[in-house]
């Protein structure tokens, strides 16, 4: 202890204190942070995850898409099911962003199978078009369909040139091989119910004829006539009068093609 002299003559007692600082001893190895600043957060101690995507939302009842029809990125949902006679039951997309658009200035009726996307396919030689489905336990299907005037005369199921049969052929066995195929045939709404019944099934016998005749792979070639119940546009015009255009659209063969999974 030390002893001053204070300005009134008497002796007081001075305390000397000594701060003394320690470093090493259990402390951290980190300096020490620059005064004024910010304490580090958790979330900049820890790594940051990379932000997850927020799940798509689904309209009410809706199935989760399986293909990107439309090429935004994203699988097109579906929003329900549709049957389209003899076991052809598809599912169908919630939108149908590029659906096949009818042909000569027809009308594709209420909820027409042709309003269905297709696949970019090279159809060289082919007169048809190709769509592509679900069915309701996800498996693909693809339809090939092509006027029956390209292949028959009138009211005839006599096969007149082979040239759209042949390239179909090409068509499958390249892009659709060891598939199940079921033959459909179709008819305009001219003449009785009966008759085009039967023509649209002789028709789609002698397709399957031809098919597993002319080295198709297929894992079986079945055949079905539905006559005029199933057209794809509208056979009359929208003044009332007769569509020779959407006849002649109707008048067709169908190949469903199922692949195996």
């Amino acid at each position: 202890m030390r002893r001053v002299r204070s300005h009134a003559g008497a002796w007081l007692p001075v305390m000397v204190v000594g701060v003394l600082l320690l470093t090493g001893c259990g402390g951290s190895d980190k300096p020490a942070a620059s005064p004024g600043a910010a304490a580090p957060s958790a979330s900049d101690a820890a790594t940051e995850a990379p932000a997850e995507e927020p799940p798509v939302s689904l309209p009410p009842g809706a199935q989760p898409g399986l293909d990107d029809y439309d090429g935004d990125g994203q699988k097109d949902p579906t929003c329900s099911t549709q049957d389209f006679g003899a076991g052809l039951v598809l599912r169908i997309p919630c939108q149908i962003g590029n659906a096949h658009d009818p042909e000569n200035d027809t009308r594709l009726v209420k909820d027409s199978l042709y309003r269905l996307p297709g696949p970019d396919v090279d159809l060289t030689g082919v007169s048809g078009s190709v769509l592509e489905a679900r069915d309701p336990n996800g498996g693909h299907v693809y339809i090939v369909t092509f006027n029956s005037d390209a292949l028959f005369a009138t009211g005839s199921a006599d096969v007149g040139s082979a040239d759209t049969l042949d390239n179909t052929i090409k068509v499958i066995n390249k892009l659709y091989p060891n598939g199940t195929i079921q033959v459909r045939g179709h008819t305009d709404a001219t003449g009785s119910a009966a008759n085009n019944q039967a023509l649209s099934q002789r028709r789609a016998e002698t397709i399957r004829a031809y098919l597993t005749g002319h080295g198709v792979v297929a894992a079986s070639v079945t055949a079905v006539g539905l006559g005029s119940t199933q057209p794809l546009v509208e056979e009359k015009n929208a003044d009332g009068s007769a569509s020779v255009a959407g006849r002649a659209f109707n008048r067709r063969v169908e190949l469903v093609i199922r692949l195996p999974k």
